[in-house]
């Protein structure tokens, strides 16, 4: 029997885990959905390769993502661990800044630190700005900590010295003696994941890394176990700056993948947008427990360097992603006589009233298929909703307000979708950003539902629904790519810079990570090297980071002018202006090696379906929209003409998803297969 790779991406959610699979041999296309099963999660993935016919007679390439080590992270759930740092520095973490971000909220409080006090220990060591070590750790000092470590009981330890960004001599000494005196100890040091300057930020950043590691080394190992029954499996985990890293790899450094779980939609929409002609794109991720918001601009994701999560900074390349406690599971509730729904979710289990699996009160859900935008009894998965539930648990929960079931139902779906919109907001309008100049892309099990009205309350004219739009995320994992990102502060003026020396600095981790690559089985031919530098006027906090060519390194001077024409150009871009007399100062050094995947969108976007979407028949039903009923049109995606418009109001149903068209929409299937919503007050 020949055996055809098979390349499967899994995104596992807080109510459902989607596949995405790619089979080499035939060139189809296939989607599955099963219920999560929290709060392990693993179970879920193995049921849903089973369902795949992923086995041990077939060869498969899984590409994953899950967020099982964030939500550990934000639940406080996390390793008890413990923090090393310089003498005389023990109190860089809990002080952080020094600074209140909100100075006039009298309310405002920092979030509890994720070590306390009492765990965190010194070591007599001192390494200079410059690198040069001026104190050595003393030998019994580290054994005397090895044995106060031991006795704490810690699951992981973080090590931070004072700036061992520059010289991590003296902090991979302990790291190493600490990993050989307790070998079932994660042992965490700083230049391993972010050897980066500022102090606090780089510590935080280590200790999310040993706080959430622990969870995901387990969920891995307890993952890679179950798949060696699946002999020829390959899996890889997506880090949260669009790439793949090998999973026997990342349990040690959870930092890397902690946005793991909703990147890979925004890598979706990248490939989509080069595809389908929409250079700027909000990505929208609504499934049964949260909502993602990210953007594509200019056919690229926006990646930060430097972000907040859970209240606390972390310094590592991570998209841009938004998110709120917004499903189809956010339960509805009473806030003293205002109506509130989420973060609350009904989960999995018991899942919103309808799923008929005990659960009692009101959710998202509910409200649609309430209001008659789910048909009755339809299927999701093993899954039958059941209208009769959602209503009268809406009912009940509505006469605390003394009003209607419908207008509850209405009002519930109202404040969901003007949160959803207020998350869009923060990441557009906020930063100056108009996004009526941009296309929505909804995806997600619950994403198309909403997607047309919010997009009215945005003034978006175009969504855009992806093929297989339940899976889209895990569509997106089968064609991301494997990538490693190095970085080294230098704070250094420009004037000052040796830029040959920079070159053998570029070269050198270029050689290093290429060789990684290789090892990870990619063919050097499909190796991308990228060089960029973080800029600031002198003086200023904040950098811009540029990209610079490798051809450019041959000219001293021709790199130095070049640096400059991009980042007064980047500068204007942000800031409207520019000061090109001021002088520039380089922070950090940054090289991205990308090791292209076998698969780009175009092949995917060409395959046939395995299952082809079902073509039945046409029907009407009576739908409530803003308290209006409407007679409205059940039209199956697969029975759809291409370029055909279809004027709202209709129903779009397929296998992952529904979309609603609104009375003031218009739909139709475009050349690539994608469902595009026209908001017609718009277009006219």
């Amino acid at each position: 029997m020949v055996s055809s790779r098979a390349y499967v991406g899994i995104d596992v959610g807080g109510t459902f885990t989607d596949l995405a699979m790619y089979d080499e041999a035939s060139g189809l296309f296939s989607t599955v959905k099963v219920p999560s099963s929290p709060p392990e999660f693993w179970p879920s993935v193995i049921r849903a390769l089973d369902a795949a016919d992923i086995d041990a007679t077939r060869d498969a390439t899984v590409l994953h993502g899950t967020t099982v080590h964030l939500n550990a992270f934000l639940e406080r759930r996390g390793a008890r661990m413990a923090l090393v740092t310089t003498q005389g520095f023990r109190d860089v973490y809990e002080m952080r800044r020094g600074n209140r971000p909100t100075p006039y909220d009298m309310h405002f409080r920092y979030p509890d630190p994720l070590v306390k006090r009492r765990d965190i220990f010194t070591v007599d060591e001192r390494t200079m700005p410059d690198g040069s070590i001026i104190a050595e750790p003393d030998d019994a000092e580290i054994a005397a900590l090895a044995e106060q470590l031991r006795e704490g009981g810690y699951e992981a330890v973080a090590i931070c010295f004072l700036h061992s960004y520059r010289n991590p001599a003296n902090e991979a000494r302990v790291a190493d003696a600490l990993r050989q005196a307790l070998p079932d100890m994660l042992i965490g040091p700083s230049h391993e994941v972010c050897r980066e300057w500022r102090e606090y930020e780089r510590t935080s950043t280590s200790v999310i890394n040993a706080y959430a590691s622990p969870v995901l080394k387990r969920y891995l190992s307890d993952l890679l176990s179950a798949l060696e029954e699946k002999a020829n499996t390959r899996l890889f985990l997506l880090q949260s700056n669009g790439g793949l890293m090998k999973a026997e790899d990342a349990g040690d450094r959870g930092i890397l993948s902690l946005l793991s779980g909703p990147v890979g939609g925004n890598v979706a929409g990248r490939a989509l947008a080069e595809e389908a002609g929409f250079p700027n794109l909000i990505c929208i991720d609504m499934g049964g427990t949260s909502f993602e918001a990210s953007l594509v601009i200019d056919g690229q994701s926006v990646v930060q360097n430097e972000r907040e999560i859970g209240g606390f900074p972390v310094l590592s390349p991570m998209v841009d992603i938004h998110t709120i406690g917004a499903g189809g599971g956010s339960i509805a509730w009473n806030d003293a006589g205002s109506l509130r729904v989420g973060p609350q979710s009904a989960g999995a289990r018991p899942g919103p009233a309808c799923y008929g699996h005990g659960g009692t009160q009101p959710t998202v859900t509910d409200a649609n298929i309430a209001l008659g935008r789910l048909e009755d009894g339809c299927a999701f998965g093993d899954l039958k909703l059941s209208a009769d539930k959602a209503k009268a648990a809406i009912a009940d929960f509505a006469s605390g307000f003394d009003m209607p079931g419908d207008t509850m139902a209405q009002g519930i779906l109202d404040v969901i979708n003007e949160q959803m919109a207020n998350a869009i907001r923060t990441i557009t309008v906020r930063r100056g950003i108009d996004p009526r100049e941009f296309a929505l892309v909804a995806y997600g099990g619950a994403g198309p539902m909403h997607a047309a009205d919010i997009a009215r309350l945005l003034g978006v004219g175009k969504v855009v629904v992806p093929r297989a739009a339940g899976a889209f995320s895990a569509w997106g994992m089968l064609q991301s790519d494997l990538v490693h990102d190095h970085a080294e502060t230098i704070l250094s003026p420009v004037e000052d810079i040796d830029w040959t020396e920079l070159d053998s600095w570029y070269a050198d981790a270029g050689t290093a990570l290429t060789e990684r690559l290789k090892a990870e089985g990619v063919p050097e031919e499909r190796i991308m090297l990228e060089r960029m530098v973080d800029v600031r006027y002198v003086g200023q906090e904040h950098t811009i980071a540029i990209t610079l060519e490798a051809e450019l390194f041959a000219s001293s001077d021709g790199c130095a002018s070049a640096l400059r024409d991009k980042f007064e150009n980047a500068y204007r871009q942000v800031f409207g202006h520019s000061n090109p007399e001021e002088a520039l100062e380089v922070a950090t050094l940054r090289l991205r090696a990308t090791g292209r995947s076998a698969l780009d969108a175009r092949t995917l976007l060409a395959a046939n379906d395995a299952v082809p979407e079902s073509d039945r028949a046409e029907r009407t039903g009576s739908i409530i929209f803003d308290g209006n009923a409407h007679e409205t049109r059940f039209i199956a995606r697969g029975a759809m003409m291409p370029e055909q418009a279809y004027q709202g109001p209709c129903v779009i149903e397929e296998s992952t998803a529904t979309t609603i068209v609104p009375p003031d929409f218009s739909a139709q299937i475009d050349a690539l297969g994608n469902l595009v919503l026209t908001y017609e007050e718009i277009s006219k």
